[in-house]
């Protein structure tokens, strides 16, 4: 037996194991999956969405004793937050962190909110729901609240409407993309660099403050690339996630969350033929499940991060379970987890 037969029995022998354990376990379990996950993890989940999908069905399976949750970290500590106190969260892996998520740290936060609310008092703090539960809980502290890329454009208005300036950390992409469909021009927006020099002077007509943050999934797809298929395929359309730079979004025939990529794509009638700027296990599946389009990848980008959760390692929570172990559980403190269900809930509120 070759190598590659060896890893295909291995494959097979471990979906075995985890569909018996899975029936064993039965109504005690729930499995939440991320879009990004592999196909293996896709398959065993009981439900697969983006981040306010899943957000918003934590919130409401509260009596279900576990739930494993197949995505990085960030998304595991929201559901722990939004999950009643009798659950437990486990995740395959507490050491899938998002790097996005890690471009704002508290310290910088709160140093970066010291001297803006030193210049304006009227800032209204927005964390990108790639963040971490400290950074939540600092929005629900501030009268803030958390957003996702399927309602970022909501929480903005709010803020708007109440005639305030936003601070909205820590994708900048997102934030000027979203800034713009508001008819929030450039020379209203200021960038906040954390590591680097900021004139406060310039804050007075500034309507949006930016952090300088970016996810690498999506900052290498480029208009480049969404020129050159146009030109190999005729009635091509574009759709591009908005954590992708500006210039490839204003350009594109859409842009939106991962959930209104997937509805977008599938409700286009068969035949078309698209572009898609977001991660490749993603692309790649919505190509699989609609034969009847021709759908490319702007490029082949992956979340590693997402990677790493592996049916190897969600076998192991499983068999933890049964053997009463609680493998890759995860604790929020109970302040933090206070302070971030405000954010999170004045999120589900809004939209």
């Amino acid at each position: 037996m070759n190598n590659n037969q060896n890893i295909s029995t291995r494959r097979e022998e471990t979906l075995d194991r985890i569909k018996t354990l899975r029936e064993k376990i039965g109504k005690d379990l729930l499995i939440f999956a991320h879009f990004y996950q592999n196909e293996d993890i896709v398959y065993f989940a009981d439900f697969v969405g983006d981040s306010l999908q899943l957000a918003n069905e934590a919130s409401r399976c509260r009596d279900v004793p576990y739930i494993v949750f197949c995505s990085v970290s960030f998304m595991a500590e929201m559901a722990r937050i939004l999950c009643s106190d009798k659950q437990k969260v486990l995740t395959p892996d507490i050491h899938a962190d998002c790097p996005l998520a890690e471009m704002a740290d508290i310290d910088d936060v709160e140093d970066a909110w010291k001297q803006l609310s030193s210049f304006c008092m009227d800032i209204i703090p927005i964390v990108y729901v790639n963040s971490m539960s400290e950074l939540k809980a600092f929005c629900g502290k501030n009268n803030g609240a958390v957003c996702t890329s399927a309602n970022v454009k909501k929480i903005f208005q709010w803020v708007i409407d109440g005639k305030s300036k936003i601070l909205f950390f820590p994708d900048e992409n997102l934030g000027r993309n979203t800034a713009y469909s508001l008819g929030i021009g450039e020379d209203e927006i200021f960038v906040w660099d954390p590591h680097g020099h900021n004139n406060l002077k310039e804050l007075k007509n500034k309507r949006v403050i930016l952090w300088k943050g970016f996810c690498y999934v999506h900052k290498v797809f480029l208009p480049s690339q969404a020129e050159k298929l146009k030109k190999q395929h005729d009635g091509l359309k574009v759709i591009v996630h908005p954590e992708c730079p500006h210039q490839l979004c204003s350009m594109s025939d859409y842009y939106g969350s991962t959930s209104f990529i997937k509805k977008t794509v599938e409700e286009s009638p068969s035949g078309s033929a698209w572009a898609i700027g977001t991660e490749w296990n993603f692309v790649n599946r919505l190509a699989q499940n609609n034969p009847d389009k021709k759908i490319f990848p702007l490029a082949e980008s992956i979340c590693w991060q997402m990677s790493q959760i592996t049916s190897e390692k969600l076998l192991s929570v499983l068999e933890g379970l049964l053997l009463g172990e609680e493998r890759g559980r995860i604790t929020v403190k109970d302040e933090i987890a206070y302070n971030a269900r405000l954010a999170l809930n004045r999120m589900l509120e809004i939209g």
